[in-house]
């Protein structure tokens, strides 16, 4: 897979299968949950379910593309959102 796909900061391509990965670190379970709990409704509104593992302090996260595809413009696009509901909300 080709790494100029335009990829969000911190996501890698993967070859096989062909995916986008990425693993997000937190400095607390209480944000690895919030975390979860936000992917999760955006996987809700979008219909795009990743592949999740997960511990205590991170999330490792695999969008494949679909029908076994590269990734495309919607798997990006839900990369670049899920980067930014790592960040901590603001106060």
């Amino acid at each position: 897979m080709s790494s100029d796909l335009g990829l969000p900061a911190g996501w890698k391509p993967v070859e096989r299968p062909p995916a986008l990965f990425r693993r997000f670190e937190f400095g607390s379970y209480g944000q690895t949950r919030d975390f979860l709990d936000r992917l999760a409704q955006l996987s809700e509104r979008t219909g795009l379910y990743p592949d999740l593992g997960f511990g205590k302090a991170h999330v490792n996260v695999t969008i494949h593309g679909a029908g076994g595809n590269l990734p495309g413009a919607t798997e990006i696009d839900f990369a670049s959102i899920a980067a930014g509901l790592a960040e901590p909300p603001a106060s």
